[in-house]
């Protein structure tokens, strides 16, 4: 009996262990190329989009903490208004207090507008540069500079796409919005009281487009483009961890002191993050779409999530890194401080972390949890800043499948992946007044690129730039929302 019941069981993983086999095998997808870039397209200028996204970079839009200075903010405002005279002679311009958002009238007012976005402040740029951080230079096919990624050049090629169109004296199927916020960068108030602005006017929108995937051109190895398409963010938080005492001289020290508290509440959360493990339907969405362009290993365990669904989560917190941001709430601690001396044991210290939130556990359960443990070891805990998880793009919509569309059209018949965003973005706040809010831009990337913002070196090809043009050109053009 005991032999039947080993054999059945060893039948069983056999034809589970084939299925799965089978099924990666079946899920294999070859990469395309996507189509050759057309330089002659009806509306790029290539050399007139670099000029101008130069042009914007040289001015240092720097947001920076506690600095309420617009100066850098609104020259920018005068350069732009330099740039595109057809935008500010024909389109309705609201000034948020820097924030900018234009206002393009299409044909049929029935219709729900859309919305594209950009911020255009940057952070500062430190270190050593090859060619100076706000200088634009255009060398070696690339525009340099700080903003160039993040995200002056999308700013500029939605721009530089409305501005072309209006010349052609092309009037939209629908409205269209333009918005772009000054503080982004510092988690400002520009998106809010923009999108405050829209919803005191009851607008609803069909669309909206903000930084965060890419046309990405080195996801799975090579150099096969794959386009990332955001549909969803996780929230995030910065919480204070404070522990008191009565303090005293380090020579004659005590147990349990807020430090050796803060220690160990550390120690806890690093070593056992008290967070539920999960795959969540956008995860699963990320990887259906992935899973056929990867190496078989991953094939095989990724592409049979209904075998090894019991285990990928808790393999992949083992991973770390990305992999673990993906499946649970995460939290890392950033700052710590205590006494002005080296010799004094503080009568109050603390610690803060960022903490991410993910959409089965979203901001108050993780927070209970991490509380809990908190007042066991007589820590008090408040949260500084911070917001829950915001809503999922919908993706059953025509807004999204004319995305998709597009960058096939545009791009060739590349891979196209719905994909979780482990940062924020202003995007979040328009969730209030649209379901599907995405996190793209057309701009073709290398990782490098893509790393390059907030960092030096900061750089965008040529050639991207002029293809997102492209992208926006005719997207706008083909875009007709059913009524």
């Amino acid at each position: 009996m005991l032999l039947y019941i080993i054999i059945s069981i060893i039948s069983v993983l056999f034809v589970l262990f084939s299925i799965a086999v089978l099924n990666a095998i079946r899920l294999k997808k070859d990469y395309t190329n996507g189509n050759p870039y057309d330089m002659e397209k009806d509306g790029i200028s290539p050399e007139k989009h670099a000029k101008n996204l130069s042009e914007m970079i040289k001015i240092p839009t720097v947001s920076v903490r506690g600095n309420a200075d617009l100066t850098y903010i609104y020259k920018m405002h005068e350069k732009l208004e330099e740039l595109y005279p057809l935008i500010h002679s024909n389109l309705e311009k609201v000034n948020l207090d820097g924030a900018l958002l234009f206002k393009w009238e299409g044909k049929n007012p029935d219709r729900l507008p859309i919305l594209l976005m950009s911020h255009h402040d940057v952070v500062e740029a430190t270190g050593k540069w090859k060619y100076p951080a706000f200088s634009g230079e255009i060398a070696k096919g690339k525009i340099w500079g700080r903003g160039s990624i993040d995200t002056k050049g999308a700013l500029c090629a939605i721009l530089e796409s409305v501005e072309y169109l209006l010349s052609i004296d092309f009037i939209p199927s629908c409205d269209v919005y333009i918005a772009s916020s000054c503080n982004e960068e510092i988690t400002g108030d520009g998106a809010v009281k923009t999108v405050d602005y829209l919803y005191k006017k009851g607008i609803k929108l069909d669309l909206v487009m903000d930084e965060g995937g890419s046309i990405m051109g080195d996801i799975f190895g090579g150099n096969a483009q794959t386009a990332m398409v955001g549909i969803f963010e996780k929230g995030r938080a910065n919480i204070k961890f404070i522990a008191k005492s009565h303090g005293g001289h380090a020579s004659i020290p005590f147990r349990r002191n807020p430090f050796a508290r803060l220690a160990k509440l550390i120690y806890k959360l690093e070593k056992r993050p008290p967070f539920k493990k999960k795959i969540t339907a956008p995860v699963k969405k990320m990887y259906k779409e992935m899973v056929p362009y990867m190496p078989f290993k991953y094939r095989f365990i990724l592409g049979n999530i209904w075998l090894f669904g019991w285990i990928l989560p808790f393999a992949m917190s083992k991973m770390g890194g990305q992999a673990n941001a993906l499946i649970s709430t995460t939290c890392v601690f950033t700052q710590a401080e205590g006494s002005s001396g080296a010799n004094v044991i503080p009568e109050e210290a603390s610690v803060t972390a960022n903490m991410r939130f993910m959409i089965h556990e979203p901001l108050e359960q993780s927070l209970k949890k991490v509380l809990k443990i908190a007042q066991k070891n007589n820590i008090w805990m408040e949260m500084i800043s911070g917001y829950d998880i915001p809503p999922v793009a919908d993706m059953d919509t025509y807004a999204y499948r004319q995305v998709l569309l597009q960058i096939r059209e545009t791009f060739g018949d590349i891979p196209v992946i719905p994909y979780v965003m482990l940062a924020g973005t202003d995007a979040r706040h328009y969730t209030k007044i649209c379901d599907c809010v995405l996190r793209f831009v057309p701009l073709t990337m290398t990782d490098a690129q893509m790393k390059s913002a907030h960092a030096v070196d900061e750089n965008l090809d040529v050639s991207s730039l002029a293809r997102a043009v492209n992208y926006y050109v005719d997207f706008i053009r083909n875009y007709d929302n059913i009524l």
